[in-house]
């Protein structure tokens, strides 16, 4: 028995998700459907984490055990024969025993790209989300400051978490503006249920003057969600990169 990890990037556009669900067309099921028929036995994989309806990954990584003795060379030009083209497998190594895809990992990096366009290009308008406001640029990097190190994130996350600790730590956090585009990117050891998402919709509030800078101090203490800005879409997040070492 052999536990292979694979590392792969998919466009969430046309899926429920990565996690299965019943009666729904997600990334895992897809991949776990392909990885069955190429390997001819029956695969479950376990990924470095969960993506959302309509997120993307560029970098995201899956481990699972298989009998089958194909050349791990070619088994990513075999899976890729069968995927749909809005799913790509790159690699595909062999690892310890111990190896998890998802306890191992040491650094996970989210990405959330906005265009300031008024008229998003038709070719992008599920790959990034429209900046509806102008914001305060300064401001923003303020905000962001006040994210690094570690924290109770409770008052970042969905309702719907299952998570039972809600402190992680954030080691960075960046934005860059690139024409008419603003890209943020994050990085910490762990992330909440729609805690990127929450963190840039509090941000953008707080931007826009919806919110006061204090608010985010205040979400840390009290852990109350209310207190923070909207849930911002989905289409403009990215699983950017997971580190293993």
């Amino acid at each position: 028995m052999r536990k292979i990890l694979i590392c792969f990037a998919y466009k969430g556009t046309n899926y429920s998700g990565y996690q299965k669900q019943p009666n729904k067309i997600t990334v895992q099921s897809v991949l776990e459907d392909c990885l069955s028929k190429v390997l001819k036995e029956n695969i479950n994989i376990i990924a470095s984490g969960r993506t959302d309806a309509g997120v993307h990954a560029l970098k995201q990584y899956a481990h699972f055990e298989c009998e089958n003795k194909i050349d791990l060379n070619k088994l990513p030009t075999a899976l890729n024969t069968f995927l749909p083209p809005d799913i790509r497998v790159y690699s595909a190594k062999k690892v310890d025993s111990l190896f998890n895809a998802r306890t191992s990992a040491k650094t996970k990096t989210y990405m959330y790209v906005f265009c300031k366009d008024k008229i998003i290009n038709p070719m992008l308008f599920d790959m990034v989300s429209k900046l509806e406001y102008n914001v305060d640029i300064n401001l923003i990097k303020n905000c962001m400051e006040k994210f690094i190190g570690t924290h109770n994130f409770k008052a970042f996350c969905s309702s719907k978490t299952c998570a039972t600790s809600f402190i992680r730590t954030i080691y960075d956090f960046t934005m860059e503006e690139k024409q008419n585009y603003l890209i943020f990117k994050i990085s910490g050891n762990g992330f909440l249920y729609n805690m990127v998402r929450i963190i840039i919709g509090t941000i953008i509030d707080i931007a826009r003057r919806h919110l006061d800078i204090s608010c985010i101090e205040d979400m840390f203490k009290t852990g109350n969600r209310a207190l923070g800005g909207k849930t911002v879409d989905g289409r403009g997040l990215y699983l950017f990169d997971v580190k293993y070492e």
